[in-house]
């Protein structure tokens, strides 16, 4: 492996107790990536409040998502992903707004609104196509 990639979340005991991290693949290294992309609000990295994307910025009780909310999102999206994920080219991004049963779990069961990703791409590297998709449910927010 040229570069070693970590698993995510880091364990950081092993990393005090100076142990060997888990590594993971490339494919999953972006995966791990993407997700952190998805999931972070802008300002929320102190490091860099550019990183993130405006999902987290809408007010989910009251969003119908119409096409020009979509489209403010999967921009935002794109743009963060052609910012800080250079490992990967032709990047097409689409979002699915559902209805449907939250799982068992949480706190007020019932029908949630929930967002499915699909983020198809080229590995810049080696040429190969990568797929990930990635969904939670909003209002209250849970992952899946």
């Amino acid at each position: 492996m040229l570069h070693p990639y970590y698993k995510l979340p880091l364990e950081l005991e092993k990393i005090v107790g100076k142990k060997e991290l888990k590594k993971c693949s490339l494919k999953e290294s972006i995966a791990h990536h993407l997700h952190l992309m998805l999931t972070t609000a802008f300002g929320e990295l102190l490091s860099d409040d550019q990183f993130g994307n405006k999902l987290w910025e809408e007010d989910f009780d009251n969003v119908s998502y119409r096409n020009r909310q979509k489209e403010k999102i999967l921009l935002s999206l794109g743009k963060t992903i052609a910012r800080f994920e250079k490992r990967i080219e032709k990047v097409k991004i689409e979002m699915q707004v559902r209805q449907e049963e939250a799982p068992s779990g949480i706190a007020d069961p019932g029908i949630k609104r929930k967002l499915e990703f699909t983020i198809t791409a080229v590995i810049t590297a080696t040429n190969e196509p990568i797929l990930y998709r990635d969904g939670f449910f909003i209002s209250p927010l849970a992952y899946n």
